[in-house]
């Protein structure tokens, strides 16, 4: 079961999506490009790069070790890359494909399609991470998955109400979109509440694969617009990822382990 807190987190983290998508299509005639919020997204890549690597990692690695000691091989590692490798090859053929069509006045339904599962598959991660995780890790957690949650929504819709996609598609196809954190959430407080081996197992391949995720979301995410690159290279915001990356590694020392079994 989920804990009072982590329920509120998976109902605000709803809402906050289907918020941040209502403009683009309520209004598909006067959809824009939004400048977004630079000193967020680079804070929140910083707490993505703390999860990751002093957080989930870790705690991926000892329970490895724990069930699988005749193992001599980082296999939460190597899940983590895998992780991270498919999630920069689905932006790379979205892109891709996005460039390809960019002159068309119209998206053809493919892309959004293509989008929603990119997007999707980490949100559902990023989720499960979150129902893995005690109320300090969950509050860090939901912390950088609000700081993209609603603009990630936003840059979503806008997509498809420029697409070919009917309406009733749009709505479909954002609300599953939308669902994947939430399905994440309960995912990930459903495996934490099984204490078999099998169970840590999987715990521990979530967190690697989150591990993973989460070191995509705060370095290659949207590639050349991506947090680090397009916003870090400006003084404020480099120290604002900083302070992400800084009070996250804190608040893993002042804590201690991130997750047990």
């Amino acid at each position: 079961m989920l804990t009072s807190i982590q329920w509120i987190y998976l109902v605000l983290i709803l809402l906050i999506a289907f918020a941040g998508a209502y403009y683009p299509f309520a209004k598909p005639k006067q959809v824009r490009s939004n400048g977004g919020f630079p000193k967020g997204e680079a804070f929140s890549a910083g707490v993505f790069l703390a999860l990751s690597l002093t957080m989930l990692l870790p705690s991926a690695f000892h329970m490895f070790q724990k069930q699988l000691p005749e193992i001599n091989y980082p296999i939460g590692s190597t899940i983590a890359i895998l992780a991270f490798l498919s999630l920069l090859a689905m932006e790379h053929m979205t892109m891709h494909s996005i460039e390809n069509e960019v002159k068309r006045k119209r998206i053809p339904a493919r892309i959004p399609f293509v989008m929603t599962t990119m997007i999707a598959l980490p949100s559902f991660f990023l989720g499960a991470t979150l129902g893995l995780s005690d109320n300090f890790g969950a509050t860090l957690i939901f912390i950088a998955i609000i700081l993209h949650k609603g603009t990630a929504a936003f840059a979503l819709m806008l997509t498809m109400v420029r697409s070919t996609l009917s309406r009733s598609q749009t709505i479909t196809l954002f609300t599953i979109f939308a669902l994947s954190t939430p399905t994440g959430i309960l995912f990930g407080g459903f495996v934490h509440n099984e204490l078999t081996n099998s169970a840590v197992l999987l715990k521990a391949t979530v967190l690697a694969l989150g591990a993973g995720t989460f070191l995509y979301m705060g370095t290659m995410h949207e590639m050349k617009h991506a947090a680090l690159i397009e916003h870090c290279r400006k003084r404020n915001c480099f120290l604002a990822m900083l302070a992400g990356l800084l009070i996250t590694a804190l608040v893993r020392f002042m804590v201690g382990e991130a997750h047990r079994f």
